[in-house]
């Protein structure tokens, strides 16, 4: 069983943005730093379920060679999108 070990990072932030964070963690009832690890955690796991290297040749193999993704009318393309 592997456990998570937390790595702890001094960041610099800027008055304006530290102020527009604080102001969203206030608005949904949490502190300052659980607000921004709240962010970074969710911008990771969005990121490894978009860019998974398994779901790229998933999607790679419903892409028609040469289209233009926005022009692409395939069933299989949505349905491999909707997972």
């Amino acid at each position: 069983m592997e456990t998570a070990i937390a790595h702890r990072k001094l960041i610099d932030i800027k008055p304006a943005v530290f102020e527009e964070l604080s102001l969203q963690a206030s608005g949904q009832g949490v502190s300052l730093k659980r607000y921004i690890e709240n962010l970074l955690e969710e911008a990771c796991v969005s990121r490894r379920a978009v860019y998974s290297p398994g779901i790229s040749r998933l999607i790679g193999s419903a892409i028609p060679k040469g289209k233009d993704l926005s022009a692409i009318k395939d069933d299989r393309f949505q349905y491999l999108l909707s997972k």
